[in-house]
Order: structure tokens, then C-alpha cells, then sequence
């Protein structure tokens, strides 16, 4: 979900460009281009380090509550095959009886993959961000921070993560309290709240950080020249 989203972050953010590059003039030139690459490229970076957090906090809160209530209860196992016995009275050869077949627990390999999954992805994350930002900052340096772009930007970023908190959380959050409040039921399988409970807790810090950022851009702009009558 959060790699959808920005997906659609990228094509709004090439949107925004266009139409104004269309308005001002379109910039083609290399440093142009390369100021494009480096926010497209800080997204992804973004983006990447929100997987991160969201496996960590899969493992952090199974070994809190119990992979029950974040990867759900265990696999329902077959019913075991039954042979009918010989009637009274009469010989007859025993049907051979299959050996009977279980399905493996995956839960607890789950949340180790989702703990490797998320430092891997966090560390990647942080250090391909890290370096499109130093990038940034070394291209344009701060007077960039008030270009249309960093705005764009700005505002996609908190729009992506802002629709993935409304989206993930309030349904994470339905999720565990169902599982913990609702009695089981011993023919259904009751699915766990990792995915969606712990992509809004790491979508949460990250669109309040882009708000914070949209709010102290607009503090911090110029004002603009009245317009000629």
C-alpha cells in the first residue's frame, strides 16, 4: 500500500512540475532534471524507511500482545481421515489409513522475517535519503527550500503518509480490539492486525514530520508581491 501510494506520490509530483514549468518555462536543462531525480529519489527514500518501520513494529508488537493478535490465530488444521470399520461378521481388508498431514505454524518465522525486513529496509532507507538530501542541500542549498518543487514535494509527501495513517490505523486499531474483545470462533480463521495496525503506527510520525515541515515552509515564506491591476 505505501509503495502504491507513492507511486502516485511521483506521478503527482512530475504533475505538479509540468504545470509549472508550464507556467514559468520549462526547465530541461541538467540541473533541472537532476533537482526532479533528487526529491523523486528523497520520496522513495522515505517510503522505503516507513517498510522498515512497519515490519519492526509487526515484530515489536507480536512480542508484546502475542503473535495471535498481529499475524492471527493458528492455521486451521484438517480434519483427520476416518475409515469405516468392517461391518459384524465379515472379513474384510482394512482400508489403509493415510498418514495425517498438519500445517506448519509460520507465524513465529513471520515476525523474524518482518525484524529483518525492517532494519534492512530502514538502514537502506535512511542512507539513500541521506545521501539525495546531502545532494539537495549541496545542488541548490537552502535558498531551495522556497522553490515550487520543495513544496510539491512537501505536500505529497504529507499527503501520501497523511491518506496511509487514515487509511491503516483506525482499521489496525478495529482489528486488534476485535480480536481481543470478540469470542473466538473455533471454524474461523481470525485474521491478525500487523499489516495494517503497524503501517499506520510508521505512516503516523512520518506525516506529522511533512506537516510540521508544510507548516514551518509557510511561516517561513515570503511574502508575495501584489499583482499589477
Amino acid at each position: 500500500m505505501l509503495t502504491a501510494l507513492g507511486v502516485l506520490g511521483a506521478i503527482g509530483l512530475l504533475v505538479v512540475l509540468f504545470l509549472q514549468r508550464a507556467r514559468d518555462g520549462m526547465d530541461l536543462s541538467l540541473g533541472g532534471l537532476l533537482r526532479v531525480y533528487l526529491y523523486l529519489a528523497s520520496l522513495a527514500g522515505v517510503i522505503a524507511i516507513a517498510i522498515g518501520l512497519a515490519g519492526i513494529i509487526s515484530f515489536v508488537l507480536a512480542a508484546a500482545f502475542g503473535v495471535d493478535v498481529i499475524y492471527g490465530g493458528q492455521p486451521p488444521q484438517p480434519v483427520p481421515f476416518t475409515v469405516a470399520p468392517c461391518p459384524p461378521n465379515v472379513a474384510c481388508t482394512p482400508a489403509p489409513v493415510p498418514p495425517p498431514v498438519f500445517l506448519k505454524d509460520n507465524r513465529i518465522q513471520q515476525q523474524t522475517q518482518d525484524l529483518v525486513r525492517g532494519i534492512t529496509f530502514v538502514i537502506f532507507g535512511g542512507v539513500f535519503w541521506g545521501a539525495h538530501w546531502w545532494a539537495r542541500r549541496a545542488l541548490a542549498g537552502i535558498a531551495d527550500r522556497v522553490s515550487g518543487l520543495h513544496r510539491a514535494y512537501l505536500i505529497l509527501g504529507t499527503a501520501i503518509f497523511g491518506i496511509a495513517t487514515i487509511a491503516f490505523l483506525p482499521m489496525g486499531i478495529y482489528q486488534a480490539l476485535s480480536f481481543a474483545i470478540v469470542p473466538p470462533d473455533q471454524f474461523t480463521f481470525r485474521p491478525g492486525a500487523g499489516e495494517a495496525l503497524s503501517g499506520g503506527l510508521a505512516a503516523l510520525p512520518l506525516w506529522l514530520g511533512y506537516l510540521w515541515l508544510v507548516q514551518r515552509a509557510l511561516r517561513t515564506a515570503p511574502p508575495s508581491s501584489p499583482t499589477a491591476a
